[in-house]
């Protein structure tokens, strides 16, 4: 947490959250739950909400992960740095948690509220996988401030939704967009399976009303799972044709390549190359896509040969 972060779309971290709790497939290999993990012991920043677990014990597959616990801390010494940062900046809010996790506290989220209305020259950056209370705690917060009706949320705050596939898109984007905000982000990472952000929207094309910046990237880490080339294309495609800032953040693990003697999906070995089909399980070998697993800093952030880092013009 701090002033700078290694984190492409944003300047700096603040995280007056600590903890979470596993919701979805996208959350199976988070870097912030290994972190977390790795500074759990006894005194230590996140003693009691994260831990080690031993998985399949006693099995061939034996091994150790990170896990959260499910709980949550307020972390007070920390509330008001954005009040101390005075050069502006773009703030991801709690790259450690969700603000909207169900055990955050209502009182906890006001006073975090408060903290960005007293820090106005930062523009603060908030994802959720759980948009359903992100909703709830807007409108709520509007209805409690009669003065806020007109301009709630504030311009400089931007609300956004984590997808990874077609199942959470559909979940999460419709609620997203009824949530009041200037700007109205997507974080499609880490990629792990194909998005028709139409189909997801009911059939509703893709608007710069509905939804203000589409973030696109692959998983990394040791664990990494591929993402096949097509979905970025796709996602880009819809952006450029309905206006709507694309930021390609990074191919992750993975990336495209061409070589011989590659591993048949779904068995995924990390030292051989891999043939991936851009929609697992249809018939057909038209779009399978020959993947390299080379790292994150190897693979870059090239979609085509350009570098897509669009961002919300406001």
């Amino acid at each position: 947490m701090g002033k700078t972060t290694g984190i492409e779309w944003t300047d700096s971290t603040w995280n007056p959250i600590r903890g979470c709790s596993r919701v979805s497939e996208g959350c199976r290999n988070c870097y912030a739950e290994s972190v977390a993990a790795r500074f759990s012991g006894p005194g230590q920043a996140y003693e009691g909400l994260a831990e080690f677990r031993v998985i399949g014990e006693n099995t061939p597959n034996e091994r150790v992960e990170p896990h959260w616990t499910g709980e949550v801390g307020f972390i007070e010494k920390h509330l008001e740095d954005p009040i101390r940062w005075k050069e502006p900046a773009k703030i991801f809010v709690n790259s450690m948690s969700d603000l909207f996790h169900p055990g955050v506290k209502d009182e906890w989220l006001a006073r975090i509220f408060w903290t960005m209305l007293k820090a106005p020259q930062h523009t603060y950056q908030i994802l959720t996988k759980r948009p359903e209370r992100m909703l709830q705690a807007l409108l709520a917060a509007r209805d409690a401030h009669e003065n806020f009706r007109q301009s709630w949320p504030p311009p400089n705050w931007w609300f956004g939704v984590s997808i990874e596939d077609q199942e959470t898109a559909k979940r999460r984007l419709p609620i997203l967009a009824q949530c009041p905000a200037a700007v109205r982000i997507v974080s499609y990472e880490p990629a792990i399976g194909p998005v028709d952000f139409v189909a997801a929207m009911g059939g509703m094309p893709l608007l710069v009303s509905a939804f203000d910046w589409i973030i696109c990237g692959g998983e990394s880490g040791p664990h990494a799972r591929p993402m096949h080339p097509n979905w970025a294309r796709t996602v880009r495609d819809q952006c450029t044709a309905a206006g709507v800032p694309f930021f390609f953040k990074q191919w992750g693990a993975w990336m495209p390549g061409a070589a011989n003697g590659f591993t048949q999906w779904p068995e995924i070995d990390r030292s051989r190359p891999l043939l991936m089909p851009a929609h697992p399980g249809r018939a057909g070998r038209d779009d399978h896509q020959i993947m390299l697993c080379v790292g994150k800093h190897k693979a870059g952030s090239n979609l085509d040969g350009v570098e897509w880092k669009e961002f919300p013009k406001c």
